[in-house]
């Protein structure tokens, strides 16, 4: 997520994003070339190949301890705000990996801030992997539009995709809507890894000629777990600022210029989310303890628009803070227990309604001054505690391999380099 231009953006003009330039070699000293496209390795066509042949760097081994232990594909909707910060990419390119792995089915994609060429970015990069037929939607409103990135534009420019703006999709809640009246029982997660924009919407919506069911009852009905990337664990009060995704400091105005509080989203969402669902947040702490991406520089080639979106926000051989992908290794893998703690059952998060600000208030614990929302019943909530450096630094190896994991060619048009 954008947590470390939170400062930057509080105290600096609109559309100033400070970001890290890229790295120069000493004299004498050339780049790493990025190697040829590695795309149609038989090698690596099916998950069992990819497995063993990643055996000596403990890959299979990772899998087999993360894995959830069901076999079927999770069904997958992802909700990101891929705007400023690169990690919602390599959240996006990871899920494919594991999608080529048998282990998870997208299915959709949707955009939760008003940037209108968001989606057209999430569309280059499932038509890399070769999967235009997943469905898109976007939010189309004011909030999130001010402070894009220039690697969405980079990619929507300069990579092939058939989307390239929000006028080519249906409005999120729409897709929600869609997807979700189509899907068994209880079988849907949701990573959100962006703004509660979407999720808010599709909370409010009403039965239409999509479902006779409301957002509420829909999402009660087919969804099974959220992961939320949000928030700061046990509580935000102690931090300068709130999470960005519950707070979006300098990215709205709580005014009436238009512009909307990502802390109203948040707030509403979080207690409207059914108590049936699993609710499971992975704060800014957990995230900031795992780095990925730099390997990308040298495992991957000039093609693939994963690798050079982080080149783009972060510069050359630079890793970034994995907030978003270690959500979807949550989201699709299940909670390792050598590598988390499950902390807070019987207890609910409460967003402070004007700052985004959130803590933790336990079955014990009275709410404070806190303006938030309350739910009637005990909530299926808890958050993520990341056990030790250590473990930050297993989970930053595997979102490498499976960023760095070729494309499963099965799937890829003749068209395709």
């Amino acid at each position: 997520m954008k947590h470390l231009l939170l400062f930057a953006v509080a105290l600096c003009p609109p559309f100033v994003v400070t970001t890290t330039p890229a790295k120069t070699p000493p004299p004498g000293r050339k780049p790493a070339a990025a190697p040829a496209d590695t795309t149609a390795m038989s090698s690596h066509s099916t998950p069992d190949a990819f497995n063993a042949s990643y055996s000596s760097n403990n890959y299979k081994y990772q899998m087999d301890r993360y894995r959830n232990g069901n076999e079927v594909p999770v069904p997958i909707i992802i909700d990101t705000d891929m705007s400023i910060d690169c990690d919602d990419v390599g959240a996006l390119c990871i899920a494919h990996a594991l999608m080529d792995l048998g282990k998870a089915k997208i299915l959709a994609v949707v955009h939760d801030v008003g940037i209108p060429d968001g989606i057209g970015a999430v569309s280059v990069i499932n038509h890399y992997y070769g999967r235009d037929d997943i469905p898109l939607g976007a939010f189309k409103g004011k909030f999130g539009r001010v402070y894009p990135h220039h690697y969405v534009k980079n990619l929507v420019k300069n990579f092939p995709s058939p989307i390239k703006n929000y006028s080519q999709v249906p409005e999120a809640v729409t897709t929600y809507r869609t997807v979700l009246s189509q899907v068994d029982d209880l079988s849907v997660t949701i990573a959100s890894i962006g703004d509660l924009t979407n999720l808010e919407n599709l909370l409010k919506s009403k039965a239409d000629d999509i479902s006779p069911l409301s957002g509420v009852e829909l999402v009660s009905k087919t969804v099974k777990r959220i992961v939320i990337m949000g928030g700061k664990y046990p509580s935000s009060y102690t931090w300068p600022l709130p999470e960005w995704n519950f707070g979006g400091v300098g990215l709205a105005k709580c005014d009436d210029s238009g512009y909307k509080c990502p802390s109203a989203s948040a707030n509403y969402t979080i207690g409207h989310i059914p108590d049936t669902v699993e609710l499971i947040f992975t704060g800014y702490e957990v995230g900031k303890r795992i780095t990925s991406g730099a390997k990308m520089s040298t495992c991957l080639a000039e093609s693939n628009p994963c690798r050079q979106a982080y080149i783009d926000r972060e510069g050359f051989n630079n890793s970034r803070f994995s907030w978003d992908p270690s959500a979807i290794l949550d989201a699709v893998l299940g909670i390792p227990e050598d590598l988390y703690q499950l902390v807070g059952h019987g207890g609910r998060n409460e967003i402070d309604i004007k700052t985004g600000n959130n803590q933790w208030i336990n079955s014990s614990t009275e709410p404070g001054g806190v303006v938030a929302a309350v739910k009637i019943k005990t909530p299926n909530e808890r958050y993520l505690y990341l056990k030790n450096q250590a473990a930050g630094e297993s989970i930053g190896e595997m979102i490498d391999e499976l960023l760095c994991k070729p494309r499963n060619s099965t799937h890829l048009g003749t068209s395709e380099v």
